[in-house]
C-alpha cells in the first residue's frame, strides 16, 4: 500500500492557525466599521454641499425680493397709521359731548321759587400719548396704540331758593333734575356742594332767599 506524504501539511496548518486568529478577525472587522464610516461621512458631505447650494439659492432669492419686502411693510404702517387716524375720527365723532342735549333738557327741572342764577360747565381733558406701529425684527407688525384723551364733564348751577322757607326746595330741585329723562340716563352724579345762610333781597326785602351751589359730572368719555 503506497504511503502519502503531504509536504504542505504544515503550511497548510499555519495557515489555517492565521485564518483562525481573532485578532486577524478584527482588523477585518474593524476595517469593516471604517469604512461604513467613511461612506457615511462622504454622504453627509455631499448632503451638506447641496444643502448649501439650497442656501445661497435662498439668499440670493431674497436678495432679490428685499426690497420689494420692505416696501411692503412701509405700506403695512402706512395703512395702520391711516387706520389709527380714521378709528381717531370715528371715535371723536361719535363720544363727544354735545351741551345742547343736556341744555334742552334743563329747561324742564324748573321748580316753583327756585332761580338759576349762574351756570358753569367744564370740560377736563387728561392726555395719554399713544404708541406709534413698528416692526420687530422678524418682521412682526405691531400696529401700537392711538393717542386718547380722557374728558371729565361736569355742570356747576348757582340757584338761589326764594321760597316761604329758603332751603326747602333745594332737595325738590335736585330730584327734579335727577328724575328727568336726560339726567337720569346720562348723568353720573349730582351733589350740594354747598348752600349760603338766608340773605334778604336788595329789591324786594320782605322775600328772603337761600344761595346753593349742585355740581352735576357726566360719565367720563374717552377718545
Amino acid at each position: 500500500m503506497p504511503i502519502r506524504i503531504n509536504l504542505l501539511a504544515e503550511q497548510q496548518a499555519t495557515d489555517e492557525l492565521r485564518r483562525r486568529d481573532p485578532v486577524n478577525r478584527a482588523i477585518w472587522a474593524a476595517g469593516f466599521v471604517v469604512a461604513l464610516l467613511l461612506i457615511r461621512g462622504a454622504y453627509l458631505q455631499v448632503k451638506m454641499m447641496r444643502t448649501m447650494r439650497e442656501v445661497n439659492h435662498y439668499a440670493s432669492e431674497w436678495k432679490t425680493i428685499e426690497k420689494e419686502y420692505s416696501l411692503v411693510i412701509s405700506n403695512v404702517d402706512r395703512i395702520a397709521e391711516v387706520e389709527r387716524r380714521i378709528s381717531a375720527l370715528q371715535s371723536l365723532a361719535t363720544n363727544r359731548f354735545l351741551w345742547a342735549p343736556a341744555l334742552n333738557a334743563l329747561q324742564y327741572t324748573i321748580v316753583d321759587d327756585v332761580e338759576m342764577v349762574r351756570l358753569k360747565t367744564e370740560q377736563i381733558y387728561a392726555f395719554t400719548e399713544g404708541i406709534k406701529p413698528s416692526t420687530n425684527s422678524v418682521g412682526v407688525v405691531n400696529r401700537g396704540r392711538p393717542s386718547t384723551s380722557r374728558e371729565k364733564i361736569v355742570m356747576t348751577i348757582d340757584a338761589k331758593d326764594s321760597s316761604s322757607k329758603p332751603g326747602d326746595q333745594i332737595s325738590k330741585f335736585q330730584e327734579k333734575l335727577n328724575s328727568e329723562p336726560y339726567f337720569k340716563t346720562n348723568l353720573k352724579r349730582s351733589e350740594l356742594m354747598g348752600r349760603s345762610p338766608v340773605q334778604t333781597d336788595a329789591v324786594n326785602p320782605s322775600r328772603p332767599f337761600m344761595q346753593f351751589t349742585l355740581e352735576c359730572e357726566f360719565p367720563q368719555r374717552t377718545r
